[in-house]
């Protein structure tokens, strides 16, 4: 089953979108993508990526140890068994969505010294008009990204 995932477009299209805004190397990436293709509280074993893959033991286990200290799945054991499992994080949105916050919230500070530098070296690089539109919206994009965090917060509260 797990096979034939591998050949639709769209999980080559989610693999490939992972490869690219990630920074992931193509076989983590590929295992990402069919992690979030099984979407199951189950989980898969190495074993499972394993034969999927026919990847390397050695391979896969990087890959799969990159995934856990980037934070997007998590691994556990089930009652009465020594295998472990793999599965995406609960909370996927909320970490991305985080993550996303973070990485605008930083790009603002930086604009803003970078801004402060050139008026003091008296050599500005964009029009002030520029730099404020940038600013703004990266202030309302923020303020909407926080929205959605209290949001998602909220429904996995739920849970």
């Amino acid at each position: 089953m797990m096979p034939d995932i591998l050949e639709l477009d769209l999980f080559k299209e989610v693999a490939t979108h992972y490869e690219v805004f990630y920074k992931l190397p193509p076989l983590t990436a590929r295992i990402y993508a069919l992690f979030v293709f099984n979407n199951c509280k189950e989980g898969l074993t190495f074993d499972d990526v394993l034969e999927t893959f026919q990847a390397s033991k050695s391979s896969v286990s990087c890959s799969i140890n990159s995934l856990i200290e980037l934070n997007f799945i998590e691994q556990f054991k089930k009652d009465c068994e020594r295998k472990r499992y793999f599965r995406v994080k609960k909370n996927l949105f909320l970490i991305r969505m985080e993550d996303v916050y973070k990485r605008l919230i930083r790009e603002k500070t930086i604009t803003q010294k970078l801004r402060a530098y050139r008026k003091i070296q008296g050599n500005e690089l964009f029009k002030q008009e520029e730099v404020d539109v940038y600013i703004s919206h990266l202030d309302n994009v923020t303020e909407s990204i926080e929205k959605t965090i209290q949001n998602l917060k909220l429904h996995i509260k739920d849970k």
